[in-house]
């Protein structure tokens, strides 16, 4: 049999209308269910907010605690009422972890970045964001090392500068690395922890090395910056000249002082460099200093003062041929005994034109190499007393009095 459903719920609109007639409340049905409502009401009851001090400086390494203060709601009245309400912190979008302090403020602690900016901050509960807050994180750039920690104040030289947050840094930006207040001529941010920067020019002493990124400038300190120091150069106006044997010289500095004394000298860690070779130095005054050369068959030789391991402009100074023993001392006027000279020089195997006094001798070379030395007839000589032994280097120079080259004619 069939039946229709219309007088069923005819029946029932009938029996529903009798129950309210007689005063008897109907009993209310649930609304049906709609997928994402539960979504919804979350987001709508959602909403805290962080405010906190704008720019607050931030390291670029993480850990700095900021102080927040929680608008929109409530984080709990207790430490466990926060943790049922899971709340969480972002910033930047990095996760950061937080801290319960009352039920309208928190701290968060800053995580660390490759990128020193500005960054925004969420509070989230139960995972659903509130807000970006107005204020915002200022992480600073931070330099930890500076290598070399000393350069030429002419300028030049290639610094390389270990640190933080370096890919904030705007690479259009002529300031954005300095050097005591100057910019670096260039520089290449080579990665979040390194830049490398041709330094200027820049005065005597120290100088702070700063990069800056639109999240501030790096913290000074005693690591974060170089030590600008004055070539030294050496003065060649009174010509200058090193035994050719090896020996001491004293050069007289331009461009700065020595120090006060040998103390003040010691601590500014000055060397000589003739050619390669490193040479000792030792303290004469303010401006001038010692240095024993070693042997050297040329005719001159660069030398430079390195101060604090920076190199001064080169001076060229004279190497001289001289006498380095006779086996005789003495002969008579009338001369003839033989005498066996040795010397050093450039080219001294060719040297020639040997002389006592101004009386010139008759010399044949003997021996090789090292060994080369000259076998001399004693010239004649007009009166008594004592000559010096000379000569022409094979390179046309001509030799300089030393001790070794004093030879004496006697009346008999």
């Amino acid at each position: 049999m069939t039946h229709s459903k219309k007088p069923r719920r005819a029946a029932g609109l009938a029996a529903a209308a009798v129950l309210v007639a007689a005063g008897v409340p109907a009993v209310a049905t649930a609304a049906p269910y709609r997928a994402g409502a539960t979504a919804t009401a979350a987001a709508a009851s959602a909403g805290l907010t962080a405010a906190f001090e704008d720019r607050i400086a931030a390291r670029p390494t993480g850990g700095t605690v900021i102080p927040v203060t929680v608008g929109g709601g409530t984080v709990g009245a207790t430490a466990a009422a926060f943790g049922t309400l899971r709340i969480t912190a972002t910033v930047g979008g990095v996760s950061a972890p937080v801290t319960w302090v009352d039920e309208s403020h928190l701290k968060v602690t800053a995580p660390a970045t490759t990128k020193a900016t500005t960054a925004t901050m969420r509070l989230l509960s139960k995972g659903v964001p509130g807000p970006e807050s107005a204020s915002v994180v200022a992480y600073r750039p931070a330099v930890t090392a500076v290598a070399p920690a000393r350069i030429s104040a002419a300028g030049g030289a290639t610094v390389t500068i270990s640190g933080a947050g370096f890919l904030g840094v705007d690479a259009t930006d002529p300031a954005a690395v300095t050097f005591g207040g100057r910019a670096a001529t260039s520089f290449t941010v080579v990665s979040a922890t390194r830049i490398t920067a041709v330094a200027p020019a820049g005065a005597g002493g120290s100088a702070a090395v700063t990069v800056k990124t639109t999240g501030g400038v790096s913290e000074a300190s005693a690591r974060a910056a170089v030590g600008y120091v004055t070539p030294l150069g050496i003065d060649v106006t009174g010509e200058p000249a090193v035994k050719a044997s090896g020996g001491p010289l004293v050069l007289t500095v331009t461009g700065g002082t020595l120090g006060e004394d040998a103390k003040a000298f010691a601590a500014e860690k000055v060397t000589v460099l003739m050619g390669t070779k490193v040479l000792a130095a030792a303290y004469v005054d303010e401006t001038r200093l010692r240095v024993t050369a070693p042997a050297a068959a040329v005719d001159s030789a660069p030398f430079t003062v390195v101060h604090n391991g920076i190199p001064g402009e080169p001076a060229v100074v004279t190497v001289a041929p001289v006498v380095t023993s006779l086996s005789l001392r003495s002969d008579v006027l009338s001369g003839g005994a033989k005498v066996t000279v040795r010397a050093a020089g450039a080219g001294i195997a060719s040297a020639s034109g040997f002389t006592f006094g101004a009386n010139p001798a008759t010399c044949a070379k003997q021996g090789t190499g090292a060994a080369v030395a000259f076998l001399c007839t004693v010239p004649p000589a007009a009166s008594a007393g004592p000559v010096a032994v000379g000569f022409t280097s094979g390179t046309g120079t001509a030799s300089r009095f030393t001790g070794a080259a004093t030879f004496s004619y006697t009346d008999n």
